[in-house]
């Protein structure tokens, strides 16, 4: 009866150990799962905050060609024709970028738009008073069309890594994570709009030196924190015919986005 007591006592001290030894387990699996997780997202979550910075400077951009150009006196139509390449780059830059990043990867061409950003931004300090406004207009739209590859560059990362970070069977997780961009993007360029006229009224040049602080926030992010494998592909599909090769949906979701293009 003795020996029968003390076994029990001893499975007694024993469940409690157990049972903390299980819950251990379990926890150092979660936390192992936690970052996992977190290590596969990391490029979402690098690419987000560089697309995102680059979106507010993107918004105000526009808003100090403008009103800057209102201010010295330009028609509505003469300043329309200064974003004309801004638009025109990018439906072309949209179509050569997928070929880039396929070759060269989605860092490169990253760390290209914020590059190419800040000689568009830089260009405008040496907009000039004393030029006539045909020299102005020409010069402007450059350094717009500049801005115009700038922003499909930098699109393209922040539009393809959800894909290239959602497994397969988590598709409902890549609709929520563009959806999630996509709204934080219109957003802030939206805070930008604002923060571009705002700026316009303390300075011009202070207003292109405080956007251009922006883009050297974010190059860091785009420089050290991705690799340069991250969306290259198999060389053979590295082409524009290969672009084209899509399925019937994707061509007309293609040429309906042109139009977009556009008409915007």
């Amino acid at each position: 009866r003795g020996a029968d007591q003390m076994a029990s006592v001893g499975e007694d001290t024993n469940a409690p150990s157990s049972s903390s030894s299980a819950n251990a387990e379990a926890g150092g699996k979660a936390s192992a799962g936690s970052k996992s997780e977190l290590k596969a997202l990391w490029p979402f979550i690098i690419i987000s905050i560089t697309y995102l910075l680059f979106t507010v400077t993107d918004g105000a951009v526009r808003m100090l060609v403008l009103l800057h150009a209102y201010n010295k006196g330009f028609t509505a139509m003469e300043v329309a024709v200064m974003f004309t390449l801004y638009e025109l780059m990018g439906a072309v830059t949209n179509l050569a970028a997928g070929v880039a990043g396929a070759k060269w990867g989605i860092r490169a061409t990253l760390i290209s738009g914020l590059l190419l950003q800040i000689v568009g931004l830089g260009m405008l300090y040496g907009w000039s008073d004393d030029w006539s406004k045909d020299e102005a207009i020409v010069y402007v739209t450059i350094a717009q069309a500049m801005c115009g590859i700038a922003k499909d560059l930098t699109k393209l990362g922040g539009k393809t890594v959800t894909k290239l970070v959602t497994p397969e069977e988590k598709q409902e997780r890549l609709f929520k994570l563009v959806s999630a961009l996509t709204g934080y993007k219109n957003s802030l360029k939206g805070v930008g709009y604002f923060m571009g006229a705002a700026l316009l009224d303390w300075s011009y040049f202070a207003a292109i030196s405080v956007n251009i602080g922006f883009i050297i926030v974010a190059l860091p992010f785009a420089i050290f924190g991705l690799t340069t494998q991250l969306g290259r592909v198999a060389s053979k599909n590295i082409t524009l015919e290969a672009v084209f090769k899509q399925s019937g949906n994707i061509n007309y979701l293609s040429l309906a986005r042109l139009f977009l293009f556009g008409s915007r």
